[in-house]
């Protein structure tokens, strides 16, 4: 859970930023998570950036389970150590794919937070820059799965009947077509063997029971509403769906952190 953001008069708030509020226990397992797995590589005898990339991984899975899951703080807290100790006991990847694999893995969180809603904000005209840029850059790296969600998340986001919604429609298709553009002369580095596929494999075979409709009772960082059940649904779909794609084009070792945040959402479900 993170705290309400104060926006200054005359600016519209942004969808993307969340504040770490470290009175939440909760927040503070995913710190202590990021700096673990620094800590961890570094043992395991990973590089700085390989070791780095560690610890913003587990965040990142720790973030994008927020996302999937508002009301249940229990489904994040699993799936960091969880996708922590996937990622240690996979092969070393590069310094440049390491990057390519952190990047993947914000540009998930990114789209999944936009498409949820969770801060209470719509995207801004900078919120949807930032997610073609992050689109871009992606297809660029290879990494073709993740470069589809922040447009797919757009166009979701767009269909909503709320005021959440971007400011402008054409944030969608744009985030697409930077993503896709790149893709005709972008070169892939061979994926180092990951466990990741048994996490997207393990998220997709509970995708019947993820996909449930539920309630959600939190409210957004603002405070001024309830996030929205349907977007959060809808960001579970589109989680599965980056999943899938990253099963077909190639790219579950950077999907692991998406993938052990819906694993967790589901197994919870599962268990309940």
């Amino acid at each position: 859970m993170t705290s309400a953001t104060a926006t200054p008069p005359g600016l519209m708030p942004a969808a993307l930023p969340r504040t770490i509020d470290l009175s939440y226990p909760s927040n503070r397992w995913a710190v202590l998570g990021l700096l673990g797995g620094v800590a961890l590589g570094r043992l395991r005898g990973r590089s700085w950036v390989g070791s780095v990339g560690t610890g913003l991984g587990a965040f990142a899975t720790w973030a994008c389970a927020r996302e999937l899951d508002p009301d249940h703080t229990v489904s994040a807290n699993a799936a960091l150590p969880l996708a922590l100790a996937l990622s240690l006991a996979s092969e070393d990847s590069s310094d440049a794919a390491v990057m390519g694999e952190v990047l993947a893995a914000f540009t998930a969180l990114s789209s999944m937070r936009t498409l949820s809603a969770t801060t209470g904000a719509a995207a801004t005209a900078g919120d949807q820059a930032a997610l073609g840029a992050a689109a871009a850059m992606c297809a660029g790296a290879g990494q073709k799965a993740a470069a589809l969600l922040p447009g797919a998340a757009l166009a979701l986001s767009s269909q909503q009947a709320d005021d959440l919604s971007p400011r402008n429609s054409g944030g969608g298709p744009a985030a697409l077509l930077a993503a896709l553009l790149p893709t005709i002369g972008a070169t892939r580095e061979g994926e180092r063997q990951s466990l990741g596929s048994v996490a997207v494999a393990g998220a997709l075979l509970l995708a019947p029971i993820l996909l449930k409709p539920e309630d959600v009772n939190t409210e957004t960082d603002r405070g001024d509403r309830t996030i929205s059940a349907e977007r959060v649904g809808k960001a579970r779909q589109l989680a599965l769906g980056g999943l899938a794609l990253s099963a077909v084009l190639g790219g579950t070792r950077s999907a692991l952190p998406l993938a052990c945040a819906a694993l967790s959402v589901g197994a919870r479900r599962r268990l309940k």
